[in-house]
């Protein structure tokens, strides 16, 4: 059939459908069509994405982790060293202390008959000033006497040795100190041993043969 002949109904049905496939973009070849082989490759494609990020933040976290422990140990190496430290100045002068009274100890065992009698009084002052000394290095560490004579009873601090029934007292109070108590801040060092006077109970009312007060 010529350019010129006229197009019959089938040709002219044929071209309609042509062309609204290539309107819709479904002719054959000129757009994509996803089927199902396209969409497991993109499947395939979501997974090994996601798989690398899980990778990722697992070496991220692996890594935190090891820098967390490394901080761990570096912190509890520098507190364990602090702590020798404190130690080993605490000690340094408590050692010069312990020199102080062996001389005085060895100097008391030279003295003799009436030497040792008029050296006494000194002996004993040299011995009083050992203890200050002491005091004042327990001060310069932050460590302190626990006030306790004449104080209320504090179980957290003092430990009775000894406890009497007193009218003078309207609260259990420390009468005695045995062994002074230390403290550093808040914290025991050691608790003082005390005697402690307790409110004596009252006295019962008297009653006569009837049940009455007299």
């Amino acid at each position: 059939m010529s350019n010129g002949e006229t197009k019959t109904a089938k040709e002219t049905k044929a071209e309609a459908e042509i062309n609204a496939n290539k309107e819709n973009g479904q002719e054959c070849g000129c757009e994509d069509v996803k089927g199902p082989e396209n969409e497991v490759s993109s499947q395939e494609g979501e997974i090994i994405r996601l798989t690398k990020e899980i990778e990722t933040l697992k070496d991220l976290l692996q890594r935190r982790q090891a820098d967390f422990e490394n901080f761990r140990k570096r912190t509890a190496k520098l507190q364990e060293d602090y702590k020798k430290l404190a130690i080993r100045d605490f000690a340094y002068d408590i050692i010069n202390v312990n020199d102080d009274i062996a001389r005085a100890i060895e100097a008391s065992e030279n003295l003799t008959g009436q030497e040792s009698t008029d050296s006494k009084d000194s002996f004993i002052q040299g011995i009083k000033l050992v203890s200050k000394r002491i005091e004042e290095i327990l001060n310069k560490y932050g460590i302190e006497e626990i006030e306790s004579e004449n104080k209320p009873f504090n179980p957290q601090y003092h430990e009775a040795l000894e406890i009497e029934n007193s009218e003078e007292h309207s609260e259990d109070t420390v009468t005695k100190v045995y062994q002074k108590g230390f403290k550093l801040d808040e914290h025991l060092v050691r608790s003082a041993k005390v005697k402690v006077s307790k409110p004596a109970p009252k006295k019962s009312e008297e009653t006569d043969e009837n049940g009455k007060c007299s």
